[in-house]
């Protein structure tokens, strides 16, 4: 019996193709996928852009949510009929990010990612999910909600009453709302879009800018706090936002940079970086460690993750068109 997989053909497009059943290693786990979240990376590997061109001969993207069909004989993490998730950094289990922990994603140029029937990763590589959110729900865990735990929980520096900037409201953007407020913060949203504000302060944020009406959000930031400005800003990359990060942040306040949405450099004050003592550090997803401490949070606070909109696998094209649009949560693709 073959199964169903997809290849991208280098032209931006899809190809699907049959694959007859790949052989399990002693620690290799056969995944039933049900469903695979869209990341805005996923967007220019399978379409490309000004700096990169399509990939070819790759089965794309690195979110899944599925359960075991089949194990080697010397699996000891996962019993067929779990259900599990992908982990979008295989080799990076716990501890600080290496060179090592960094290579080998899923849905790379170097490696096959999930959208397939069927997949075949090694134990290591997988995470029990929370048994009670359905499959489309956990398929939006790998990435869009590591990355967020790992700025709000990980980073250790935010605490009950504390204030953190959250700016856009995609994916990422949401879980960090969620996230920040199960952890007794105060949530401050930016973003362009006045619909998607309101829907932010319904998901949870205590305070909404829109930066359309107010450009100078940071200065808004700042009386909205009475001058003290917020423990933690998450930065996504846009235009100028990083300058505006530090002066929205406190003193000895962290900014993590959590995204890249702009195309070119973003200025840096870096005078306010040291008047005020802050913390600028890169958040990369998050180990498999975290991922696990993540998934328990989830299932104590019961945190439903927001999804836009859910496709069919078969509407691929369609998937990455809605998520070219910005949308409000995550997009997913559904194996019926």
């Amino acid at each position: 019996m073959t199964y169903t997989i997809y290849r991208t053909d280098g032209q931006g497009q899809l190809v699907r193709h049959q694959q007859a059943p790949l052989p399990l290693g002693e620690h290799d786990v056969l995944v039933t996928v049900r469903a695979i979240a869209l990341n805005f990376r996923d967007v220019y590997f399978v379409k490309g852009n000004r700096f990169r061109p399509p990939v070819e001969g790759r089965i794309p993207f690195s979110d899944a949510a599925g359960v075991v069909a089949a194990v080697g004989a010397g699996v000891t993490r996962f019993k067929v009929g779990d259900r599990v998730n992908t982990t979008v950094l295989p080799n990076w289990i716990d501890g600080p990010l290496t060179e090592e922990g960094l290579c080998g994603s899923l849905g790379s140029r170097g490696r096959d990612g999930v959208l397939a029937e069927k997949i075949v990763l090694h134990e290591e590589e997988l995470v029990a999910s929370p048994d009670f959110l359905s499959h489309a729900q956990a398929a939006t865990l790998p990435v869009a909600a590591l990355t967020a735990w790992h700025a709000v929980a990980e980073l250790k520096v935010l605490g009950p009453g504390d204030t953190v900037v959250v700016q856009t409201t995609g994916g990422v953007a949401v879980f960090a709302i969620q996230f920040a407020k199960a952890l007794g913060a105060r949530v401050i949203v930016v973003s362009r879009s006045e619909d998607k504000l309101q829907r932010a302060l319904a998901a949870g944020a205590d305070d909404a800018i829109n930066s359309s009406v107010t450009p100078e959000w940071d200065q808004q930031v700042q009386a909205l706090t009475d001058g003290k400005g917020a423990r933690l800003v998450l930065d996504m990359g846009l235009t100028d936002s990083l300058r505006r990060a530090t002066r929205a942040v406190a003193f000895e306040g962290t900014v993590a940079i959590i995204g890249v949405v702009q195309e070119e450099t973003n200025p840096f004050d870096i005078f306010t970086v040291m008047n005020k003592n802050i913390n600028v550090r890169g958040v990369e997803t998050g180990s498999r460690s975290m991922f696990e401490r993540m998934n328990a949070f989830i299932e104590q606070h019961r945190i439903v993750p927001v999804i836009d909109s859910v496709f069919g696998v078969g509407q691929v094209d369609v998937g990455l068109a809605r998520l070219g649009a910005s949308p409000f949560g995550k997009i997913v693709l559904r194996f019926d």
